[in-house]
């Protein structure tokens, strides 16, 4: 599979998140937002013309079929087809939440994947105008303003008491949601970011040491995985320890390091058992 030159689509993303994203933002009207799958997650009519207008320039770089967060709303079939074969996925907006709310912890994300796993990835940061990308075996680099700067996870682990990340339950139910949430309140450092792609560029920068997630999906997770490993973090499932792929659904956590992984799993994830698919 050949390997899409870096600006091909981070030019995309910057257009899009000029186009739709931004003159939206801190300006959205009560119709311009709805609900999918529950009263907590959100859509914004920037979120469906950004996909729109993304999904067939991706297909003229490179025609396979895009797995996008807000088409899988729409026909949730199309993500069966994100394991097999060559993919794009796309999130729109990661963050949405914190983009109805005026807050600038957003940003949006696509990536590349074969057979499941993730090959190249971007992560665009509308406001800092930052461009976060990575290819399989190539490292990872963040851009800004003409320069180039390659990422590198923290290096060395801190004492478990001052570890800083964040995590969620999505997807969880009863008493595991309870139990982890609970412990998730009780980590050290724990700061809610509300974005996947944000919490991935600090990840990969060197100042978070944590993400934990109960639940992955296409959209949010190949981009993040991939720039994190290329950073020199830890990625894998919980509940195998396995690497991710895009068709896994369960819980994933992304870490600075493995000594910090196996902690987590130790105590975060400590007894749990992940439901039957």
């Amino acid at each position: 599979m050949r390997t899409i030159q870096r600006d091909a689509v981070g030019s995309l993303l910057a257009e899009i998140a000029d186009l739709a994203i931004l003159p939206r933002y801190q300006k959205l009207r009560d119709d311009d937002i709805s609900t999918k799958s529950s009263a907590t997650d959100f859509v914004t009519i920037a979120d469906q013309e950004a996909e729109a207008w993304l999904t067939p320039r991706l297909q003229a770089i490179l025609d396979c079929p895009v797995i996008g967060e807000e088409a899988v709303a729409l026909n949730p079939a199309l993500r069966a087809r994100a394991g097999k074969g060559v993919v794009w996925t796309v999130d729109p907006i990661d963050g949405t939440a914190n983009f109805i709310n005026g807050n600038e912890r957003f940003c949006v994300m696509v990536a590349l994947a074969n057979d499941g796993v993730p090959q190249q990835s971007w992560i665009w940061l509308p406001l800092k105008r930052r461009l976060y990308h990575a290819t399989a075996g190539g490292g990872a680099e963040m851009v800004h303003g003409g320069s180039t700067s390659r990422l590198r996870a923290a290096a060395s682990s801190p004492s478990f008491a001052a570890l800083v990340g964040g995590g969620n339950v999505k997807g969880l139910e009863g008493k595991q949601k309870d139990l982890i949430q609970q412990r998730l309140r009780t980590l050290p450092g724990r700061r809610f970011t509300g974005s996947a792609g944000v919490q991935a560029s600090m990840l990969a920068s060197g100042s978070d040491d944590y993400m934990a997630h109960s639940r992955c999906t296409p959209w949010d997770h190949a981009p993040v995985d991939l720039l994190c490993r290329e950073a020199g973090c830890h990625a894998a499932m919980v509940a195998t320890g396995s690497p991710y792929h895009t068709g896994n659904s369960g819980p994933f956590m992304i870490t600075a390091n493995k000594e910090i992984w196996d902690h987590l799993v130790g105590t975060l994830w400590a007894g749990f058992a992940e439901p039957a698919a």
